[in-house]
């Protein structure tokens, strides 16, 4: 069973006919244009991806998730650093030493990342695309082909205090809003949003929903962060530690007090990624929750395929909610909710914790239920939890934020953006197979998108890189979904080509001008099920 992952940065203002078309009429890309140089990637950053990898001598692809961190020179070379990965069913490989490597940077941010690996002895190298967001970050995928393997996922990549590099224990303290996803260890989805209080190393107070193969539970949770006696944190190892969470072991990266990095680190071979993400500032109860939310939300159906949830409501400072839209993806049928009825929102300030709800009268029987944990008054992470003919439609998980900044229009959404998308593509028997992900730069100007992306479809077994892409933006009503008129349908899209092939049909949700959530139309791309991030740089 296939399961997405929105591995873009949860509860942060930080997922075939597009290969083969675009390879076949070779469309120059324009030429690259901005400030960003090889200086502008320096220092030390944490990075994750989650997808899929063939080994050498395989038949099929397996999940993979990788964790590190990577110390960049500013002159286009690697120090340093540290990987961990895990897969399902399997033992971790951890503190993978990073002994080198090189990376690029084009003016426009976009660039390659090539991280040389050294396991028990064996050399290696894996990789990355990558498309700078600004000097602190920036977006990739994994477009590692060789030999011995070929592996992609998407993911992203975030400058770490070096300041807490010897330290991680001690830097992890207070309340954290968590999101981890993947697969358990007998290879079956699995989702886990919470929240937790850490004082001097141990979980004092916390709180998990946990869907795990079709199968919901919640309660209390207790654990630790402490160090890995066998692998000292310090500066090639910036930030690293190991955990112990609701009985598992996990392997955490320090971002900064305020961001923690983490991956399966146990015996049991699941494998669970995510990031925590520091509470601050909640709102004192359900009447202070105001405004517009986008909420968006990957992972597995009960329907034997991939899922995305996308939309956006108005919390009226109330239980209930107004101007309710919803896009869904699922295994390819593709549904759109213009009018809800018994919508509701619920919150406890407690450990943040809520849900909210609405029926499509479409699916009378089926109401659309999430849990969601808020780390902030405009952000947080969200956990599907709908039940259709006594069964749980899904096991998805993603992302919750409020919207601001608006009316979106051609003055406010423009200038260069990082582009990425990661799902599921190519048909095989009623299934969707195998990964595809894609990361690229576009400049907008009157909402027309130019530029260039890679994009990696794994059937195909090697990435194709330097696509001309675009595409153009179309509001309805103030772009923000929901103008208070009781209207129905007031959706963005944005048509995407990669090298003049077919439009890919996506709808698109503004949280601010300067990031989007978005998803295909499968009605229109019967090939794939994909959700993705717009995101505005910020060019030094």
């Amino acid at each position: 069973m296939k399961r997405l992952a929105l591995v873009f940065a949860a509860a942060a203002a930080l997922w075939s006919a597009a290969c083969s078309g675009g390879s076949g009429n070779n469309i120059t890309p324009p030429p690259p244009n901005g400030t960003f140089t090889l200086a502008s990637l320096s220092g030390t950053y944490a990075f994750v991806t989650n997808g899929e990898v063939f080994a050498n001598g395989a038949v099929t692809a397996t999940p993979l998730a990788r964790t590190g961190s990577f110390i960049a020179d500013g002159q286009g070379g690697i120090k340093g650093g540290v990987e961990d990965v895990a897969q399902p069913g399997a033992l971790p490989s951890l503190a993978i030493p990073i002994t080198g490597g090189s990376y690029t940077i084009s003016a426009d941010g976009r660039g390659t990342l090539t991280l040389n690996l050294n396991a028990n002895g064996v050399a290696s190298s894996i990789t990355f695309g990558i498309t700078l967001t600004s000097v602190s970050g920036g977006l990739l995928i994994d477009e590692t082909s060789t030999s011995s393997q070929a592996s992609t996922g998407s993911g992203n990549f975030i400058q770490q205090n070096t300041a807490l590099c010897a330290s991680p224990m001690t830097s992890v303290a207070g309340p954290y809003v968590f999101d981890f996803s993947g697969f358990d260890g007998g290879g079956f989805p699995a989702s886990l949003i919470g929240e937790y209080t850490v004082s001097g190393g141990v979980i004092t107070t916390g709180f998990t929903d946990v869907n795990d193969n079709f199968a919901l539970s919640s309660g209390a949770i207790t654990g630790s962060f402490g160090t890995d006696g066998a692998n000292a944190a310090g500066p090639t190892l910036c930030g690293r530690g190991l955990a112990q969470i609701a009985g598992a072991a996990y392997v955490y990266y320090v971002v900064s007090p305020t961001r923690v990095r983490l991956i399966s680190a146990g015996t049991s071979g699941s494998m669970l990624t995510g990031d925590a993400i520091a509470q601050s500032n909640l709102p004192a109860n359900v009447n202070a929750i105001n405004g517009g939310f986008v909420f968006i939300a990957a992972g597995s159906s009960s329907a034997g395929g991939g899922i995305t949830r996308i939309g956006r409501f108005t919390a009226a400072g109330s239980s209930t909610l107004t101007d309710v839209l919803q896009d869904t993806n699922n295994s390819g049928k593709f549904f759109q909710t213009n009018s809800t009825t018994s919508t509701n929102i619920t919150f406890d300030p407690t450990f943040g914790r809520g849900t909210f709800s609405f029926t499509d009268p479409q699916f009378p029987s089926a109401p659309s239920i999430f849990i969601f944990y808020l780390s902030s008054a405009t952000q947080g992470v969200v956990q599907e939890v709908t039940v259709s003919s006594g069964a749980l439609v899904a096991v998805d998980d993603g992302t919750l934020a409020a919207q601001s900044g608006g009316p979106f229009t051609t003055s406010n959404v423009t200038g260069p953006y990082a582009l990425n998308w990661s799902g599921l593509s190519f048909q095989q028997n009623g299934q969707f197979v195998d990964e595809e992900d894609l990361v690229g730069q576009v400049a907008i100007s009157n909402l027309f998108l130019t530029g260039t992306s890679d994009i990696f479809q794994f059937t195909n077994g090697v990435p194709v890189t330097n696509l001309a892409t675009a595409g153009k933006i179309a509001f309805a009503g103030d772009g923000t979904g929901g103008d208070g008129s009781g209207s129905s349908g007031l959706r963005n899209t944005m048509p995407i080509s990669l090298n003049g092939s077919s439009q890919i049909q996506f709808v698109i949700y503004f949280v601010n001008p300067q990031l989007a959530y978005f998803t295909n139309n499968s009605n229109s791309s019967t090939t794939r099920i994909v959700a993705g991030v717009l995101q505005a740089q910020q060019q030094p």
